[in-house]
């Protein structure tokens, strides 16, 4: 069975080596060769799409489909744009790792709610693992100093009134998500595409006084 062109164990294989490319160390202790912007690009097509079955499945499974409640068109601030200007892709590690933590609460409430090896449970963990992997391929782009851990209090029992309330919010974040990698995957196709024109007509003549 194939997929795009190509086969899914191939594909499979491609994904993880992407996603752990840069969360383990080389043979003899050493850092990996930083990522490439096409790597890069082939990560986020491959979470943009599933970004997508996961709001999919999760708005069905939660039964939130009815009048479109979850597909709101006030995302968080920190899931707006995406902007790829000067240092976007930089600037791009900080809505992930808010995305990481937003998973974890999603998941949270979903224990609560589901028996262990749930789909949905899943999931929502295979979607976490890539945005964790893009966050380890980013920091692979721009090495920075690690932040330090920030202080989170132990969550409180669920109260039964608020239930709906964290299952829509979780399907709100997952759609805004799904449109947000959406974007983020057309604007750096484009950007490629303009890069490969520009090598192709190669370097400008120098103009004549």
């Amino acid at each position: 069975m194939r997929c795009g062109g190509w086969p899914l164990g191939m594909l499979a294989a491609v994904t993880k080596g992407l996603l752990i490319l840069w969360a383990v160390p080389s043979q003899g202790g050493r850092p990996l060769p930083p990522p490439t912007l096409q790597q890069i690009q082939a990560l986020v097509r491959h979470m943009a799409e599933d970004a997508q079955e996961l709001f999919t499945f999760y708005e069905e499974n939660q039964h939130l489909a009815i009048h479109h409640l979850c597909r709101t068109n006030r995302p968080p601030e920190w899931l707006r744009g995406p902007v790829l200007g000067p240092g976007g892709l930089r600037e791009l590690r900080g809505t992930m790792t808010r995305m990481a933590q937003a998973l974890q609460d999603i998941t949270r409430h979903q224990r609560d709610l589901n028996p262990p090896g749930a789909e949905i449970l899943r999931r929502l963990a295979s979607t976490h693992l890539k945005v964790r992997g893009l966050l380890s391929n980013l920091d692979g782009l721009f090495p920075a100093p690690s932040p330090l851990p920030g202080h989170r209090p132990p969550p409180g029992p669920t109260a039964p009134t608020k239930i709906f309330r964290q299952k829509l919010a979780g399907c709100q974040i997952l759609w805004s998500y799904a449109r947000f990698m959406a974007k983020l995957s057309a604007r750096l196709e484009a950007r490629s595409r303009r890069e490969k024109r520009r090598s192709r007509r190669g370097p400008r003549p120098p103009t004549r006084s």
